[in-house]
Formats: structure tokens, C-alpha cells, sequence
């Protein structure tokens, strides 16, 4: 069965955040590639479904027609014809399935659908991707419905959620440099001051790793330590704007959060989706 564990750690301030999200996918067992096979098909049926074009020649098309493809020749065991880049674009596709399925209760769901055909899921590129910027949002987005009952989509500034008598607005970034940030934070906070009760950022930097690049380690705490670093080092750069809207209350959060793929060299799977997060306040 695929499994997937969730690790969480308490912050000096006494915040408990995610620290990671481990997929089990690699293992020689026929229920992971058959249940992310059956996601693909799911898919397919949506954009069918919600009667939005999934054209042949998009991203997401090619990452389905992977999965299957994979499928088939590892269920007839012909795995000569299986690769190492045919496996991550499942890990790819094991990443986004679950959050875009969620769509089918959404209404309006055809833009997003359109949106996420139009660019670029391949997480070893580093290049503008609306539909990477799109997968953030809806990461977050999912994320949080799992935990709150009204939880929405919308803009601005991208989701919306209500806590009591509170409305809160967050705005979802993703970062592909990091020039310039206090301007995406100036803008995120545009986004959410004058029309919510307390606003929060939630920043994307997946696309300030090293392009192409898989990350080996030892364990699942080298693991853990990689991807921390990635959002501490960050934090340590851009804190001074960070604190300029928290200190101020223009803002109540900030999450920064990471995900690479990784090789955990001890471990059973190997190759696994690494995730982790880090709230500011």
C-alpha cells in the first residue's frame, strides 16, 4: 500500500508545523503505481467531466500518459523499457493529483483546470509555470480545508478563510528568484490589508533550488535538515522584511515552505517527496 507519514515540530514559539511528507512510492510493490495510475485516469475523467480541453501536448497530459505507461510495462514486467526519469515524473504526478482532484467540488473549477494544462509540472525546471504558481495556491488551499470547514478559493487575494468572527486573507506566492522579494511582499500584503481582519503569506520557494538537481542523503533526518536549511537560509535573508509587516500587524503569518525530491540513501523507498514547512509570526 502506498504510505505517506507526516513528521511535525515544535517551534521556539511553541507553533507545531509539518516538517516533512514522505511518499512511499518506490517500493517493487504494484498498489503505488496502480493507485497513482487510477489518479491519472481520475483526472482525465475530470477535465471530461468539467468539459475542459486536456490537450495531448501539455505537461500534465504527458505526466498522465507516464503513469499509465509506467504502469503497463511494470505490471507485464517488462521494466527494460522503464528509466529513472519515467519514475520521478511519477513522483511528479503523485505530488499534484490528489490537491487538483480535489477540484471537482469547486465551482468555477474550468480555470483552474485550463491553467494547470497551460504550463509547465516539471519540478527539476526552474522557469516561470503558471500552473506551478496555481499548484501552490491549491497545495495551500488543501492544506487547510482538510483542517477548516470555510476554506475558499478566491481573489484576491487567493484563498479566503473564516475563523469565528475573523476573515482571513492569504495570499500564496511562488518565488523563482530571490530579487526583489520585499516587492512580492509588498504586493502579497496589497493583496489582503483592506479587505480582511488578518492577512497571511504563504511563500513558495521550491524554484530557489539548484536547477535539475536530486537531493541525495542518508537518512530521513538528513532529509528533514536538507530542506529546513533551504527555508532557514531564506528566512535569515529576507527576516528584516519579513518583520517589517509582522511587527506592524499587516500581517499575523508568514509560511515559507520547500519541496524537492530526494534520495534517501538508508531508506526503503529511496526516492521520495520532501516537504517542509515554516510558519513566522
Amino acid at each position: 500500500m502506498k504510505k505517506i507519514t507526516h513528521s511535525w515540530e515544535t517551534l521556539p514559539s511553541g507553533l507545531a508545523v509539518p516538517i516533512g511528507t514522505t511518499t512511499d512510492i518506490s517500493n517493487h510493490v504494484k498498489t503505488p503505481y496502480l493507485a497513482i495510475k487510477t489518479k491519472a485516469e481520475e483526472i482525465e475523467a475530470l477535465y471530461a467531466n468539467s468539459r475542459v480541453e486536456l490537450p495531448r501536448s501539455c505537461e500534465l497530459s504527458n505526466l498522465i500518459e507516464n503513469a499509465k505507461l509506467y504502469w503497463e510495462n511494470w505490471f507485464t514486467v517488462q521494466t527494460d523499457n522503464l528509466d529513472m526519469a519515467m519514475l520521478f515524473r511519477m513522483l511528479h504526478l503523485d505530488r499534484i493529483a490528489t490537491d487538483i482532484l480535489l477540484l471537482k467540488d469547486v465551482e468555477g473549477r474550468e480555470k483552474y483546470l485550463r491553467t494547470f494544462a497551460s504550463g509547465s509540472l516539471d519540478f527539476f525546471k526552474r522557469e516561470k509555470s503558471s500552473a506551478k504558481d496555481l499548484l501552490w495556491e491549491i497545495e495551500v488551499w488543501a492544506q487547510l480545508r482538510r483542517k477548516f470547514s470555510s476554506v475558499s478559493l478566491e481573489e484576491p487575494p487567493d484563498i479566503v478563510m473564516h475563523v469565528d468572527d475573523a476573515k482571513i486573507g492569504i495570499a500564496c506566492k511562488k518565488l523563482y528568484s530571490e530579487k526583489h522579494v520585499q516587492n512580492v511582499l509588498s504586493q502579497a500584503v496589497a493583496q489582503i490589508e483592506d479587505s480582511f481582519d488578518f492577512g497571511i503569506v504563504a511563500i513558495n520557494i521550491d524554484d530557489l533550488h539548484p536547477t535539475g538537481k536530486l537531493v541525495r542523503v542518508s537518512d530521513a533526518t538528513g532529509m528533514n535538515d536538507f530542506v529546513q536549511r533551504l527555508n532557514g537560509q531564506f528566512i535569515q535573508t529576507h527576516e528584516r522584511h519579513l518583520r517589517k509587516y509582522l511587527s506592524s500587524g499587516r500581517l499575523i503569518s508568514a509560511i515559507v515552505s520547500a519541496n524537492v525530491v530526494v534520495d534517501i540513501e538508508s531508506a526503503t523507498p529511496r526516492f521520495n517527496n520532501a516537504s517542509v514547512q515554516e510558519a513566522i509570526d
